[in-house]
């Protein structure tokens, strides 16, 4: 393989690994977010105020 193309594969791999740790970093996020947002209201749900 030439230099040229040892560029932009390397580059191509490292633009798909961060674009998968991105992806799963933000799927974490939103299923914390969601979890404490149960928490802080599942009181409030069993008593039946919503």
């Amino acid at each position: 393989m030439s230099k040229s193309s040892q560029k932009k594969s390397f580059w191509a791999l490292m633009g798909t690994l961060i674009l998968v740790i991105a992806s799963t970093a933000l799927f974490v996020y939103k299923y914390l977010e969601e979890k404490e947002h149960y928490e802080k209201w599942k009181d409030y749900e069993e008593c039946g105020i919503q």
